[in-house]
């Protein structure tokens, strides 16, 4: 019986699996009853295996009570190490976080036991738990090779002599969506249930269980201080946010900027399975501490380049557990980069060569869905690149969604405007594959762009307009030979269904160029990174930016504009590289950074300072 169930589960996912169609835009590419492969001279490559070997949310642990503690089972075999714990006490300051305690436990076999009742207890009971009857404990998760893994929550009751396992916060809350009368605060708890936050006397909710909770506050004051208490089960949590002022009030606020937060070297938290959580926690801290209104985040948040969807949210769950006490309070707004690609990836090993697309169904299995899966961002943006010019067929959807990676916002007289340049990325072999380029804006982004810009140059309460992309159009260490300049090489573009671009990226670059220099008055600087350092540079149309023997036509540029380049967030750094614009290029540093962007009426001042040391390592005016 056993035999012929698993002949039929085999025969199942079989099935499903010639069920996979091809979306249109690639090319050689096919579906058997092994998997997805490449074809390549008559040769079938297949995919790499997910090869999972957990899921992501049994590393909440499926905690059950005992007598004495609570029991963890993090459905791991594999998995030995440390489990280190302690409480999170939620009524002492305002950025609650785990303290350790002096001992920890084993994990064996996937297992651990985290005892609390004659050891957490007596001059340990820093939450009061022997009191009340309930707290929440933190966890970190260490494999037996010193790997940190995963940092979570779990709550419990005691009544009866006995210990529970409660519903609680896992990730959260968080500000989304700010405006000047509304907000969107998003968690995710243990468990499905129904939770509910009180603003101001006002009590919002959902009406039905769920585990991933967003919940819109809405008729509130402008430029307001306000508590908020999200309830939980038996727990509150409290914290506070502050709406924005009245569009074009011309208030003095400051905003943060950085991106390139994945794991770097040197051990400890500077890789807590695929980001920087040091770092990110530094920068996080010191952007509140500044008094900043938001934080811009663009892209390379994690490692990423995975095959699997479970690892690819365990490294975005760690990067969101480091910045959370702060996101409680403010914004922070993540946008898209090429690390947070998710991969089908075909090696060919006569070729000594490995071929990486995005991967699919792009609705539910990619990597844009999995970065709407797991942020609140502004839906305001261009659907697709479907019913372009390359679409190979105008019936069907064909492409990723945007949803979610491009997008704009406002907080008073200021407008940030963030683009997604490694949309529907191959990563490597979108000659054979099609795909998009890394750091090519396609053509309906582009559009998208020229008719944002347009309605903000015309909007009368914005003053200063901010344009964010991963990808620099002008690199200047680490990323020369890609990016929008690729070694002076105009040949690489985009390539749908083996149809290629007719622009190459270089033009590609002008085409933007002219957009929001020349199209328009109000744009003033370019947020980039994907370079591990930080830098600023002076765009002018006396700035060399061609490459001898240039046979397309050169852009004119109206009037000078700013690179400022932040990918300084904890990931490997880069040094300065020979470029044509070098000359024009200001304080090249590979200090981590955040960039304060500092704007009161018509100026803007920046200040760039040293999160880890707090060194001011620029200072200037982008108007004054």
């Amino acid at each position: 019986m056993r035999k012929l169930l698993f002949i039929s589960f085999l025969i199942a996912a079989n099935l499903q699996l010639l069920a996979q169609e091809i979306p249109a835009i690639y090319s050689n590419l096919g579906n058997d009853g092994n998997g997805i492969y490449l074809n390549v001279e008559g040769r079938k490559i297949y995919a790499f295996d997910a090869n999972d070997e957990f899921k992501f949310s049994d590393l909440y642990g499926n905690p059950a009570g005992t007598r004495h503690g609570i029991l963890l089972d993090f459905k791991y075999p594999k998995l030995t190490g440390i489990l280190y714990y302690g409480f999170i006490n939620y009524g002492d300051g305002n950025f609650p976080q785990t303290v350790y305690f002096r001992e920890s436990a084993k994990i064996q076999e996937g297992k651990s036991f985290i005892p609390i009742a004659g050891v957490l207890s007596g001059k340990y009971d820093m939450i009061n738990w022997e009191k009340t009857g309930r707290g929440v404990l933190g966890y970190r998760i260490i494999s037996e090779n010193g790997e940190m893994l995963y940092d979570g929550k779990l709550g419990f009751t005691y009544k009866n002599g006995s210990f529970s396992a409660a519903p609680t916060l896992i990730e959260g809350p968080f500000i989304n969506k700010l405006s000047s009368k509304s907000l969107v605060i998003s968690f995710t708890t243990t468990q499905p249930v129904k939770a509910n936050i009180k603003v101001d006397g006002k009590t919002y909710g959902k009406k039905r269980a769920r585990l991933n909770h967003e919940i819109e506050i809405d008729d509130l004051q402008p430029n307001t201080k306000y508590d908020y208490t999200l309830t939980i089960g038996e727990f509150e949590f409290k914290y506070t946010f502050e709406t924005a002022p009245e569009p074009g009030t011309r208030t003095k606020f400051s905003f943060a900027y950085s991106s390139d937060s994945r794991a770097g070297n040197g051990g400890g938290e500077r890789n807590i399975y695929g980001t920087n959580a040091y770092i990110m926690k530094r920068i996080a801290a010191l952007a509140k501490a500044e008094g900043v209104k938001f934080m811009q985040f663009t892209g390379d948040l994690i490692n990423g380049y995975e095959t699997s969807r479970e690892r690819m949210n365990l490294q975005y769950s760690n990067w969101k557990h480091a910045v959370e006490p702060f996101w409680h309070h403010m914004p922070i707004i993540p946008a898209f980069g090429n690390h947070e690609a998710y991969n089908y990836i075909f090696p060919d090993a006569n070729k000594n060569v490995t071929y990486m697309i995005d991967h699919f169904p792009f609705d539910n299995d990619s990597g844009e869905s999995l970065f709407q899966d797991n942020f609140v961002l502004p839906e305001n943006g261009p659907l697709s690149e479907d019913d372009s010019a390359y679409d190979p067929d105008v019936t069907k959807i064909d492409f990723p969604s945007y949803k979610e990676s491009v997008y704009w916002y406002a907080y008073d007289n200021a407008a940030v405007v963030v683009l997604n340049s490694d949309y529907w990325y191959a990563p490597q072999g979108n000659t054979l594959l099609s795909g998009n380029l890394h750091a090519y804006i396609m053509d309906n982004q582009m559009k998208w762009l020229e008719k944002t810009l347009e309605n903000l140059e015309n909007n009368k309460n914005i003053d200063h307009v901010f344009v964010s992309i991963h990808t620099p159009f002008f690199p200047n260490g680490g990323h020369v030979k890609d990016d929008m300049w690729y070694n002076g090489d105009n040949q690489p573009r985009s390539i749908v269904n083996n149809q290629k671009y007719e622009q190459g990226i270089i033009q590609r670059r002008d085409e933007l160029l002219d957009i929001i220099i020349n199209k328009n008055k109000k744009t003033l600087a370019l947020l980039t990174g994907d370079e591990h350092n930080y830098n600023l540079l002076n765009i002018t149309d006396e700035m060399p930016r061609y490459p001898a023997n240039y046979i397309h036509e050169k852009l004119k540029l109206s009037r000078k504009f700013y690179q400022i380049n932040n990918g300084a967030a904890g990931a490997p750094y880069y040094a300065k590289e020979v470029t044509p614009w070098m000359d024009h290029l200001r304080n090249f540093s590979t200090q981590n950074a955040v960039v304060i962007i500092e704007i009161e009426g018509s100026k803007v001042h920046v200040r760039v300072k040293n999160p880890d040391t707090l060194d001011l390592i620029d200072e200037y005016d982008l108007r004054e």
